[in-house]
């Protein structure tokens, strides 16, 4: 009798959980609703914003190939987003460029990596990371795209040192040149106390005439002062 209880008991959690999955699951395929425009009132500029990203939304239906309306309706609502700082702003941008991406098959970095940014605003890590992952693929002698993913590797999943110096050799043996890679994990360099590396990269950037002179004296003379102060 108890076991029969304990088996009941076990189904009906399994059942629970089950159900609150299907319902999390039908909740994100739903269309986020969109605010009233009054909610702007006063800030004309994010009226203006509002009003453009509707237009561009409706622009979309009617031509589901052409990026800019996915561009223009999804900047428009980050923009509101980015001044008002509250979420449903961000999924609407994020909304409209996850609809480009699927249009456009995952073969538009544009649109990746602006949405990879939106999703990292709502705390959408691996959706991020997927996104730019893919720009990568499209385009891997982009800087850029290797930047986001490096900088994400970094603040949001705070990965080992190991891969993330790994993510920037990969990186740098498929941008030519790659002046930024370098700035960026020199100063990565710092933070983690390999100074000896630090300079090794700045005078990289010094030989290749990256930098000036004063510049290189003043970031030396700060990795030498980071140096003595860790000792």
């Amino acid at each position: 009798m108890q076991a029969e209880k304990k088996r009941l008991f076990l189904i009906l959690i399994i059942g629970i959980l089950v159900c609150a999955a299907i319902a999390f699951f039908v909740a994100r395929s739903r269309p986020v609703a969109v605010p009233d425009r009054s909610v702007l009132n006063g800030k004309s500029e994010l009226q203006s914003a509002y009003d453009q990203a509707r237009e561009y939304t409706g622009k979309i239906s009617k031509n589901p190939q052409e990026v800019v309306n996915y561009v223009v309706a999804g900047n428009a609502w980050k923009l509101i987003a980015d001044s008002v700082r509250e979420p449903v702003w961000y999924r609407l941008s994020l909304e409209v460029y996850d609809q480009g991406i699927a249009a456009t098959q995952s073969k538009n970095s544009l649109l990746l990596t602006n949405a990879g940014q939106i999703a990292e605003e709502l705390g959408e890590f691996d959706k991020a990371k997927k996104y730019y992952q893919i720009s990568i693929d499209l385009a891997p002698g982009d800087a850029n795209y290797h930047l986001l993913y490096i900088k994400l590797l970094k603040n949001k999943y705070h990965a080992s040192e190991q891969e993330v110096l790994r993510a920037y050799d990969i990186a740098m043996s498929r941008v030519v040149g790659g002046a930024d890679l370098v700035s960026s994990r020199l100063q990565y360099l710092k933070s983690i106390g390999r100074y000896q590396d630090a300079i090794d990269d700045l005078e990289l950037l010094y030989k290749n005439k990256i930098i000036t002179s004063e510049q290189y004296a003043g970031e030396h003379a700060e990795i030498e002062q980071l140096k003595s102060t860790h000792k």
